[in-house]
């Protein structure tokens, strides 16, 4: 990490922080204390707590309502599902992706957030001399694949990103983008008295959204491995998955708790944070495939503002003019629309400037790379001639996910030697305050998490010990 960066996230322990992106990687930094990252977490907490006003919070004051009103939900988002395919099944098209950029421009905002996924129960496991705490636990656990890459939700949708060419997309986006995260972050750094905050935002966030089945449904019609969104449709189910053990913990929490009014109302508090940020509706009812398009070009706009002749003229400036300033990007593709080197809505093949770039003998061939070239494809094509994969595609055994193969050739030991230290000591308490550092939001998805993810659960839970093995 360049010491610049390094220096201004260690600023960040005493500073308030202002830049949601710096404060996603300070919690992710595995150099800083735990004890300064939980507080920092108390700070952002309390700044969001500021933000809620409980009398608009949509949850049941009574304990004894939260059930019905749970499935009452499920049932609703299940219904406005079957409409959904009804409407598809009639003939309507795809209601939150009309083309494939569409659908990257989604997995690409919604990364920060997917690439922290579960980590607001990261604390949990500390408390597992607390049987209360076991469905928490087992939820945390299952995020991370019981230690299995290919079960892994990071792991996971890591490898989606890696597959359609997305991983390096996060410089495009705005730090409001970062919110979220940090929330959860903050959440999975908190200290004891946030418990009931963690369970409420727990229970709002395995309660089934309707978003979730249609982005699964549109996602699979597009071509796209949608194994990351089915799986938490699948293990977040009321029966006996997540919500289901959300539920039962938010009740035995209940009964102990001794005041049932603060506890409600902290409970509430957390499930508000459900809604803190950019939520994924949001980015869906907002894509802006031009949006996206300007920022890849301003990027190619730093490397190639030198390299054009001056020879070609567009609205009275040469190209290399138009690259000098990327603030003017917007301007430049205008006058490639007015000069119709672009035309929208028509098949690409007609614009000039898809020919340059995408065909081999084209002047710009292999500038952009066959990601940036299918977003570019769909915002000139729009909605009638941007359906499917451009021809660079190729379909990828998803039987045998990258992950399954990943070593690492360059080992610095410190595997072999907390796997050294846990085999030495035969007190469990031991055992697992070795691993639990290795289950952090950081480090779960690296080969020494997914180890110690293994050993924590065979330890707590041996019942499991089969399925890892599957």
């Amino acid at each position: 990490m360049p010491v610049v960066v390094k220096k201004r996230l260690l600023d960040l322990i005493q500073d308030d922080h202002q830049n949601y992106y710096e404060l996603v990687s300070f919690f992710l930094d595995g150099n800083i204390a735990n004890i300064e990252k939980e507080k920092k977490s108390v700070n952002l907490l309390k700044m969001e707590f500021e933000q809620v006003c409980l009398d608009d919070v949509h949850f049941p004051d009574q304990i004894g309502d939260i059930k019905h009103w749970y499935l009452e939900e499920n049932k609703k988002t299940g219904n406005a599902y079957q409409d959904y395919i009804s409407r598809r099944q009639l003939g309507g098209q795809r209601e939150y992706f009309k083309n494939i950029g569409q659908a990257f421009e989604f997995l690409i905002k919604v990364s920060p957030i997917k690439k922290v996924d579960g980590s607001w129960l990261y604390s949990i496991v500390n408390y597992w001399n607390d049987p209360a705490f076991h469905d928490l636990i087992l939820i945390y656990l299952e995020e991370l694949g019981l230690g299995s890459a290919k079960s892994n939700h990071v792991c996971i949708y890591d490898d989606l990103l890696r597959v359609l060419g997305l991983d390096d997309f996060e410089l495009f986006l705005d730090d409001e983008y970062y919110h979220h995260a940090a929330i959860q972050l903050a959440l999975g750094y908190a200290p004891p008295e946030f418990i009931p905050e963690i369970v409420g935002f727990n229970f709002g966030y395995e309660k089934l959204p309707l978003h979730l089945l249609i982005t699964n449904y549109e996602l699979k019609e597009l071509g796209i491995d949608s194994k990351y969104f089915n799986l938490h449709i699948t293990i977040d189910n009321l029966d006996n998955g997540h919500a289901h053990k959300s539920l039962k913990t938010l009740e035995n929490f209940y009964k102990k708790f001794k005041d049932k009014a603060v506890f409600i109302n902290k409970l509430k508090r957390g499930y508000a944070l459900n809604q803190h940020g950019i939520t994924s509706l949001q980015i869906i009812n907002n894509l802006n495939l031009e949006d996206f398009v300007h920022k890849i070009l301003k990027r190619k706009a730093l490397i190639g503002q030198l390299v054009h002749n001056d020879k070609q003229q567009i609205g009275c400036k040469s190209i290399n003019q138009w690259l000098s300033n990327p603030d003017e990007i917007g301007s430049f593709i205008n006058q490639l629309i007015e000069k119709k080197w672009i035309k929208l809505n028509k098949a690409p093949e007609e614009s000039l400037f898809w020919k340059l770039i995408s065909h081999q003998d084209g002047k710009m061939y292999g500038v952009f790379n066959p990601t940036e070239k299918q977003i570019i494809h769909d915002w000139i094509a729009g909605e009638q001639y941007a359906s499917t994969f451009l021809s660079y595609h190729q379909h990828v055994d998803r039987e045998q996910p990258i992950h399954d193969f990943l070593f690492s050739y360059i080992s610095d030991g410190e595997l072999e030697s907390l796997q050294t230290r846990v085999s030495q000591t035969s007190n469990l308490a031991l055992k697992l305050s070795k691993l639990t550092p290795f289950l952090a939001p950081d480090t779960h998805h690296k080969t020494i998490g997914l180890w110690s993810t293994q050993k924590y659960t065979e330890l707590l839970f041996p019942y499991l010990t089969s399925s890892l093995n599957r």
